[in-house]
């Protein structure tokens, strides 16, 4: 079963004008996937997308347990593998660096009440704070599809997320499948399309020859 949870996050995303991000998602086991416009850019069965960078003691697993966000993968199909952080290692967090982003998400496994994100923007700034206890039940039951998450963050207007920071006071914080919309042009302004770029290096090549036209007419 999978429920909106929406307006109990959005609420939080607004909690001030410094803090303008809305939280969104759904719960459920296997993971509910990606929000409308994002893709896939962190699976631990795989390589990350081009810039995405892990730092600090991120952790990884492979195992059957039902905080992990895919179907079963790896030898003989028997395991699936995911990120976590943990009070037992250190540093007990892990920043993941982004490109300019609008949104992203990811599935939270098994969620605890001292599991914690940042969403982080512009040079670093945290933009919000949440912790595991802002998704109840948030009592780590890995066997209850409720405690396990697909959770979106979507950057407010003018505001560009530049990465997220898992941490962890306890025993653990599972995190797997992370997908995103990326903002080319942190301005705002319309990042032109191939065919648009063609047209505007045309026009720059017009306005040159016409210059150069106007010069030598002046000298002559």
């Amino acid at each position: 079963m999978k429920r909106c949870i929406m307006g109990l996050l959005a609420a939080v995303g607004m909690a001030s004008a410094a803090q303008a991000v809305t939280v969104t998602g759904t719960f459920g086991a296997p993971d509910p996937g990606p929000a409308a416009g994002q893709t896939i850019v962190i699976s631990f069965d795989g390589p990350s997308a081009a810039g995405y960078s892990w730092s600090g003691g991120l952790a990884t697993s492979c195992s059957s347990s039902s905080a992990a966000a895919m179907p079963a993968v790896g030898p003989g199909g028997t395991a699936s593998c995911f990120g976590y952080v943990s009070s037992a290692i250190n540093p007990n967090s892990a920043t993941l660096s982004t490109p300019n982003l609008s949104s992203i998400s990811f599935y939270w496994g098994s969620i605890d009440a001292y599991n914690f994100v940042d969403v982080l923007g512009a040079g670093g700034a945290t933009l919000l704070s949440i912790s595991g206890s802002t998704l109840p039940p948030s009592n780590g039951n890995q066997g209850l599809p409720q405690t396990n998450r697909r959770v979106n963050f979507i950057a407010g207007a003018g505001e560009v997320i530049t990465g997220l920071r898992l941490r962890s006071t306890g025993v653990a914080f599972e995190f797997d499948n992370f997908a995103a919309a990326e903002v080319l042009d942190p301005g705002g302004g319309a990042v032109p399309e191939p065919a648009t770029w063609a047209m505007l290096l045309s026009g720059f090549g017009l306005v040159g020859v016409s210059a150069r036209r106007r010069r030598r007419t002046v000298a002559a």
